[in-house]
């Protein structure tokens, strides 16, 4: 068989370039004369969206039966790289199944605001975690000869204006932070494909950069995959190849292929680019994958156990005031909340899967044979919730223990769209407040993709955080409120008191285009732990229904030099009288005085299963990265001449065991010029601290007016003065949302910011040729009324 080299030089031009677009939907090109196939993908962080028919990104057209597994948020909490991988290596088997190359996950984007709408799709707010249930996710998925395409590269952290935003980041922030992640996915599991975003970061659109898709993707980290758009995410095709990126996807009927074309006829195209490009797409294509020999029924049937295992393993313990959990089987039990017959268990967007089956907690409770009485209690939309709330209160006067089922509805956190606040429903919020007032017994089980304000969480007596966990969370609630399984799940990420509590709350969403990312590294616990700020609950947090013990810590060394590692040393013993998990978490402690450096920084854990009395001693290894920092002048991660501290603590209690180390390094540069607040970050830092910092100018909000519309306007803005467009874009929700009955359900809501929100030209590139490149440039002069050009314009 001819090399892949050999096979370019047989290709023309033309054919090159074709190949850098995709074919469809789903599919690359294939050049049948030249026996070069092409290769299918499919959406599936939490689960396999494989569409046999027309594709589309949205979740709404059907996709075939798989298992639903909890969300990224979710699995984070398991602190289980293997348990993962577990996930990552089913997942696989499905996607095999169905002939399925590439699977689109996972997604590592840090948590910077806990509002954005695609939380539940990414696993935490601090790098070290992220990266490495990223990696097991990885590495279990292409230990089954499927692809994964990691994502979303890079700074993608909010939903608003997402094909629009630029990020704009410091250095340190987005070394240290933001690209740390994908650094240890990528050098650690070496995923077969990485998805650009659509973002810019610091002016400058993912797909077209060449710091980020050449310098540090392919030349710091050692990538050598391909790197795919976004669903309609290129922004030049020129310009994209030549920085580094390799496959358009969507197909965009060939949209930018003539202009490919051109600029590699006039020498702007460099040849090797599209020769690297063109190759990276080819040996995905051509990589021998294992055919599934399985029943896949049977498939399916292991996997919705490994799901509910995952599940249970995820759940977070967050209160258990007076050991009110787990309940006695004789307990009066009464069950309240829509949430509990109607439990939602994934998200909403391009991750939504079609299971086999799934089950409610209510139905979890019935399954384990736990007899409970149920009032609703809430619902979602209506009228009556005074009424609802009113008999449910009554009833739990009877009640011994009372579990109430809270969370958010799917239509308020999805893809294409952020929450616009920390809180949950204020029917829920009430009606839990009057349930304490009149029982003191309530435990509540959270249902949600990401944090919320919890009022009244000193009034409840149990409190357990399920996330969204998959298609049998109802079996594995009941396992935890029984006791049949002991809650070992960790947060992982932090729970602030109020939204007002997090650092980027008075910037993020304000100015969506112009995101400035102030706060620097200050994100999560960075923050909280640094600015003395008080949450709700910490990250790294849960409870367990035993009792652990950490002692007598020892390093093998107390210096640490380029080269070297420390191996960390520390006993856990489980004190109680039940079988239980717990995680070690070994972080590197910075003094405070130093700029853009937290206090602490994870930089190794590990879960271990202790039986009841059992003892054992845990090491863990922290190399010399463990101890670095980012030199932006040297573009390198170097050791600083510094004292830092190693800092072990477990999971479940918030005492820390301390011990120095001195590194021996480069002598580190004098910050004076830096703003106080990121020395001292108490209270929010300002715009004008981080102009000081970056030397970076935010552009102001401007709204767009005729005469200055381009194709990078979105049909909302081009619509404003233009009856006519106004018309056209009536008729295009009207076709898109076909099938959708609910107009405020989250789908009708992704919809409406997928038509409205997304450049004109990004909507042709996703159009499948419907929209053609000369009739954006039509609309965009009938939008600046240049009535002649639109008449005349090709």
């Amino acid at each position: 068989m001819q090399s892949v080299d050999d096979q370019l030089k047989q290709l023309s031009p033309e054919e090159l370039i074709k190949l850098t677009s995709g074919a469809n939907f789903w599919e690359s090109v294939t050049l049948p004369d030249h026996q070069i196939p092409s290769f299918r993908m499919s959406d599936g962080p939490n689960g396999l969206r494989y569409q046999a028919g027309e594709g589309d990104a949205l979740g709404i057209n059907d996709s075939a039966i798989s298992t639903c597994f909890p969300t990224a948020s979710a699995v984070a909490c398991t602190w289980d790289p293997d348990l993962v991988a577990q996930m990552g290596h089913a997942i696989g088997l499905e996607a095999r199944s169905l002939k399925v190359d590439m699977v689109l996950g996972p997604g590592i984007n840090i948590k910077r605001n806990p509002l954005c709408g695609r939380n539940f799709e990414y696993f935490s707010e601090d790098p070290y975690l992220a990266g490495m249930i990223g990696a097991g996710w990885i590495k279990g998925l292409q230990s089954e000869g499927a692809a994964a395409c990691l994502k979303h590269f890079a700074g993608n952290n909010q939903e608003t204006d997402r094909l629009l935003s630029n990020s704009m980041i410091d250095p340190t922030a987005l070394h240290e932070l933001y690209l740390e992640a994908f650094r240890i996915a990528v050098e650690s599991a070496q995923p077969e494909g990485v998805m650009c975003s659509y973002n810019q970061v610091n002016g400058t659109y993912s797909s077209d950069n060449t710091y980020l898709l050449s310098k540090v993707l392919r030349q710091q980290w050692g990538f050598k995959g391909a790197v795919v758009t976004d669903w309609g995410a290129l922004n030049d095709k020129v310009a994209s190849l030549n920085a580094g990126g390799d496959l358009e996807m969507p197909s965009s009927h060939n949209m930018f292929d003539p202009q490919a074309l051109e600029a590699l006829n006039a020498g702007r195209l460099k040849r090797p680019a599209l020769d690297r490009a063109a190759g990276n797409v080819v040996r995905i294509a051509e990589k021998q994958r294992p055919e599934f020999t399985g029943d896949r029924k049977d498939l399916l049937t292991k996997n919705g156990q490994l799901a509910q295992k995952i599940a249970e393993n995820a759940a977070v313990l967050l209160k258990n005031d007076d050991h009110i959990l787990p309940i006695d089987p004789s307990t009066k039990l009464l069950v309240i909340g829509q949430m509990a017959a109607e439990t939602r268990y994934q998200g909403a967007g391009s991750s939504h899967i079609n299971p086999p089956s799934q089950t409610s907690i209510l139905q979890g409770l019935t399954n384990a044979g736990i007899a409970y009485d149920y009032a609703q209690g809430y619902q979602f939309t209506g009228e009556n919730n005074r009424e609802l709330a009113t008999a449910a209160t009554d009833a739990a006067k009877n009640a011994q223990t009372v579990v109430v089922v809270a969370g958010l509805p799917e239509s308020a956190e999805s893809e294409g769209f952020d929450r616009p606040n920390m809180k949950l429903p204020n029917n829920q919020n009430e009606l839990i407040e009057q349930l304490a007032a009149v029982n003191p017994n309530v435990i509540v089980l959270l249902v949600a993709g990401a944090p919320v304000e919890l009022p009244w969480r000193t009034k409840v007596k149990g409190l357990i955080n399920l996330y969204l966990g998959g298609q049998f969370v109802g079996d594995a609630a009941a396992n935890l409120l029984s006791g049949k399984v002991n809650p070992s799940g960790k947060l992982a990420e932090s729970y602030p008191i109020t939204y007002q509590d997090v650092p980027s709350a008075e910037l993020y969403d304000h100015n969506p285009r112009s995101a400035a990312y102030a706060e620097s590294v200050y994100v999560g616990y960075r923050y909280y732990e640094k600015a003395n700020q008080p949450v709700a609950f910490p990250f790294g947090f849960g409870l367990s229904y035993t009792s652990f013990e950490m002692s007598r810590l020892q390093l093998n060394q107390h210096q640490i030099d380029a080269g070297q590692s420390i191996n960390v040393t520390v006993d856990v013993a489980n004190t109680g009288s039940r079988d239980g998990a717990e995680v070690v978490e070994v972080y590197v402690g910075n003094p405070s005085d130093r700029a853009l450096k937290p206090l602490k920084e994870l930089k190794a854990f590990q879960k271990i299963f202790l039986k009841a009395g059992e003892k054992q001693t845990v090491t863990l290894t922290l190399p010399a990265q463990a101890f670095s920092e980012w030199d932006e002048q040297q573009q390198a991660w170097q050791l600083p001449a510094v004292s830092k501290t190693i800092i072990v603590k477990i999971g479940s209690r918030l005492e820390e065991l301390t011990a120095p180390v001195e590194v021996i390094g480069q002598a580190i540069t004098p910050t004076d010029s830096i703003p106080s607040w990121y020395t001292h970050p108490v209270g929010k830092p300002t715009i004008a601290d981080f102009t000081e910092l970056t030397g970076m100018t935010v552009a102001p909000p401007s709204t767009p007016e005729p005469g200055h519309y381009t194709p990078l306007n979105t049909p909302r803005e081009l619509s404003t003065h233009s009856a006519i467009i106004r018309k056209i874009v009536s008729v295009l929700k009207a076709n898109m949302t076909k099938g959708i009955s609910d107009p405020n359900s989250s789908e009708a809501k992704f919809m409406d910011a997928i038509v409205m929100d997304t450049p004109l030209i990004r909507l042709a590139q996703q159009s499948s040729g419907k929209l053609s490149l000369s009739l954006v440039h039509k609309l965009v002069a009938l939008a600046n009324r240049h009535y002649i050009q639109a008449i005349f314009k090709n």
